[in-house]
């Protein structure tokens, strides 16, 4: 009886200090689902680095271990500590040797993307994780408004794809200019330039 006694306290503390660990991981944060309620609490949509991996579906903390998990069909966003992800149709499609890609309802899958500008024209980074060195990666692109096109800001070390933004800001010669004299540093310079200054 006294090993019985001992064996099971020392299990229930280990599931203790096993829930503990587990719920340090989650942040305080909210998801909006696709009926536009918004539930607040302690959210998680990722393991940590190194070699950890971004989950295809946040995961909401319940009460003990009944937690709950929504994917981008469940939800329009979420937050989790200062960041917002929001659910899109997200596809991708070769032409010409080129590589476009559209978010247009019921086209292609949904995700989640991090929004980082949000206005006329909107700045998404698409998060994944490298193979390699096993670290979160990002890809920047920009929406406008009322169009499905969405168009990658940078290649790699290369810097801005200037010929695809001159393209997308055809309405805004300034903000092109300013692009070519090497104004901006950052995707989210531009995008604030032109949410600011531009019709």
């Amino acid at each position: 009886m006294k090993y019985l006694l001992i064996i099971l306290l020392n299990i229930v503390l280990q599931i203790n200090s096993t829930t503990v660990m587990a719920q340090s991981k989650y942040q305080n944060g909210y998801v909006v689902t696709i009926q536009n309620d918004t539930i607040f609490g302690q959210l998680r949509d990722r393991s940590p680095e190194p070699f950890g991996k971004i989950f295809r579906k946040v995961r909401m903390k319940g009460f003990w271990i009944f937690g709950k998990k929504y994917g981008p069909k469940d939800l329009n966003s979420y937050k989790i500590g200062d960041d917002i992800y929001e659910s899109i149709w997200y596809d991708s499609y070769t032409e010409l040797f080129s590589i476009f890609h559209i978010s247009s309802s019921g086209e292609g899958e949904k995700v989640f993307m991090r929004l980082e500008i949000d206005g006329k024209l909107k700045l998404y980074w698409d998060e994944y994780r490298d193979p390699d060195s096993g670290y979160t990666e990002e890809i920047p692109f920009f929406k406008k408004e009322y169009s499905s096109e969405m168009v990658r800001v940078t290649q790699g070390i290369f810097g801005f794809k200037k010929k695809h933004l001159a393209n997308l800001f055809s309405d805004c010669p300034e903000l092109i200019k300013r692009m070519n004299d090497g104004f901006f540093q950052t995707p989210e310079e531009m995008a604030e330039y032109y949410n600011l200054k531009c019709n």
